[in-house]
């Protein structure tokens, strides 16, 4: 039976035998393989396939010499004992035999991918990633990367190869395993370095594990990545998420002592800023039509865990699952910041404080559902701003 790998390094095996070892001296009969196993659910016409070998310059009678190359491959799947069948002919076109018994790894990749999306519970979806995951070494048929033909299809399961990725550290992050999102990332990233969610993923499990310098070095590293690539930096979401990762030092705050440290920092005239901090304000400013039809409320949310001392890695995971759910809850518009190591403000529009207050709930309730972490209680306080506090 035939071992096909796709996914990183090509190579056919029969057995103990590599039957693709020469593929140098055939590319084009190797080129035809490739082709068939990726189009191995359709029949491919002649035309194709010769437009495929020769897209410049056709031999002189290219049926005769798409023939010979086929007879060749034919005669190399066989070579050890094998059927001859592995490739079929009919109506004029050429097909992959999906009778014949082969192992081929990307379809046990799809496969797999399949499965873990119709899993029920955590513990069914897990080792089919795991195994997902384990199977893509590299981009599908790397070497040929170059071929027209292939884009679509190499990106397509470079989007599955994320999503399993993705799906897999959220599946450890309910359970605690920030040890192994950081295995799994640091892996995922030699694949697809510029992959910014996996990027994300990976700097947040460095942060709550302690690895601050780690995270930072992280970070630094993907942005100069992207910065020589592609002239970029990473995107608003990105460096926001990263920003709140850092650890907050200081004594938790009463809601007044907030309010009126804000009220005293308030200055007339001109304010000249950082260009980042320009960028952010400008950000705010295209989001706040919604928020000047409405009056603006100071918000306090505080975690307070029932044990009482916390060690660092627990109280960051809940301070990350707390963030998690403000981003998911709150409007656009809504401004938020980590005002101490247990404790994130906000800065809310709403018509009356019940209003305010509502969507500081609705940020509680969602975090009681998704948070399975230490036994830990939230609570919250809203003042008007400009009002008494």
């Amino acid at each position: 039976m035939l071992s096909i790998k796709t996914l990183g390094t090509f190579s056919v095996s029969a057995g103990e035998t590599v039957l693709s070892e020469n593929i140098a001296r055939s590319k084009k009969t190797w080129k035809i393989f490739k082709y068939l196993v990726t189009n191995r659910h359709k029949m491919v016409p002649i035309e194709t396939l010769i437009e495929t070998l020769w897209p410049d310059t056709e031999p002189e009678n290219p049926e005769k010499s798409l023939f010979t190359l086929i007879s060749r491959l034919r005669k190399q799947l066989s070579a050890e004992g094998g059927t001859n069948q592995y490739i079929l002919f009919q109506h004029d076109s050429y097909q992959w035999n999906p009778d014949v018994e082969a192992e081929l790894d990307v379809a046990e990749f799809e496969k797999l991918y399949a499965l873990a999306g119709a899993a029920e519970t955590d513990e069914e979806k897990l080792p089919c990633l795991q195994r997902a995951i384990e199977i893509y070494t590299g981009d599908y048929l790397n070497e040929s990367s170059y071929e027209p033909w292939l884009l679509p299809v190499t990106n397509y399961y470079k989007r599955l190869y994320v999503s399993c990725v993705l799906d897999l550290t959220e599946l450890y992050a309910r359970a605690s395993m920030f040890d192994e999102i950081i295995n799994l990332c640091n892996r995922a990233v030699q694949i697809e370095p510029y992959e910014e969610t996996i990027q994300g993923r990976l700097i947040q499990a460095l942060g709550i594990n302690g690895e601050v310098i780690s995270a930072k070095r992280q970070y630094s590293h993907f942005s100069d990545l992207i910065k020589k690539e592609f002239g970029a930096k990473p995107s608003e979401e990105f460096r926001s998420l990263c920003q709140g990762i850092w650890p907050v030092e200081g004594e938790q705050f009463e809601i007044s002592d907030i309010k009126r440290k804000l009220d005293e920092g308030g200055r007339r005239g001109v304010f000249f800023c950082t260009a980042d901090i320009f960028d952010q304000i400008y950000q705010l400013d295209m989001r706040s039509d919604e928020r000047m039809k409405f009056p603006v409320f100071l918000g306090l949310i505080t975690l307070n865990f029932k044990s009482g001392n916390p060690d660092n890695k627990s109280a960051r995971a809940a301070m990350l699952a707390l963030r998690h759910c403000i981003t998911r809850t709150l409007r656009q518009g809504d401004v938020v910041s980590q005002y101490s190591k247990n404790q994130f403000v906000l800065l809310l529009s709403a018509y009356l404080p019940k209003n305010a207050e509502a969507a500081l709930v609705r940020v509680c309730r969602l975090f009681r559902i998704e948070y399975s972490g230490e036994a830990c209680d939230l609570d919250i306080n809203i003042s008007q701003v400009g009002g008494a506090g």
